[in-house]
């Protein structure tokens, strides 16, 4: 049986000090940070056979974004979130997999902007909360089903 999941039943969250979690309300998918590592060149005279040498450098998990429904409740604590001076921990946790009992969940600290989408006149009233990280990214393993 495949162990594929889909979006639907996921979470996303937010914290103030990161052990109070509270949900964020009309999220339509999933967004988890990609960590990207630079290399810094440091091909010199003497390298060998002409080839370019390079050594490993800082580590960055980017922007991502949110997309979500307009609340009025969603988009004031956003905006509280903006205007915080520390960043603020979000954590994903993904569907559980048919051999899970619970979900992988990946937890990060960001710096939060909502943007309000223009939208059309029947159409609902959207936000994209970007969210610029800071620091590292965990990744936890879902409980496997006994």
């Amino acid at each position: 049986m495949s162990e594929q999941i889909i979006a639907y039943g996921a979470t996303i969250e937010r914290s103030d000090d990161g052990t109070v979690w509270d949900g964020i309300p009309e999220v339509k998918g999933v967004a988890v940070p990609s960590v990207t590592t630079e290399y810094q060149e440091v091909t010199s005279l003497d390298s060998p056979n002409g080839f370019r040498e390079y050594i490993k450098g800082l580590k960055d998990a980017g922007e991502i974004t949110v997309p979500m429904g307009y609340t009025a409740d969603g988009y004031e604590q956003m905006v509280a979130d903006q205007n915080a001076a520390d960043a603020i921990y979000y954590r994903v946790t993904m569907k559980a997999q048919p051999s899970q009992s619970a979900g992988d969940s990946f937890e990060f600290r960001a710096f939060p902007t909502p943007e309000l989408e223009a939208g059309d006149l029947g159409a609902p009233v959207a936000i994209n909360l970007q969210l610029r990280l800071t620091g590292d990214v965990t990744w936890t393993r879902g409980a496997a089903t006994v």
